[in-house]
C-alpha cells in the first residue's frame, strides 16, 4: 500500500470518527444512525472498488 493511500485511509477514518463524535454531542441515538449509514455507504464503495472497472461495451449486438 502506498503512503498516500494509507494517509487517505487514515484521514477518512479520522473524519468518520469526528463526524460521529460531533453528532453524539447533540444526540447519541442520532450518532448511531449516522455511523450505521456511513458504514453501509463505505462498504458499498469498497465493494465497488474491489470489483474493478466494468467491462467496456463495444456497442455491438
Amino acid at each position: 500500500m502506498k503512503f498516500l493511500e494509507l494517509l487517505a485511509w487514515f484521514a477518512g477514518l479520522a473524519g468518520f470518527g469526528l463526524l460521529v463524535t460531533g453528532v453524539a454531542m447533540l444526540s447519541v441515538p442520532t450518532a448511531f444512525i449516522v455511523a450505521g449509514v456511513s458504514l453501509l455507504l463505505w462498504s458499498y464503495l469498497a465493494d465497488k472498488a474491489a470489483a474493478g472497472p466494468a467491462p467496456a461495451h463495444d456497442g455491438g449486438g
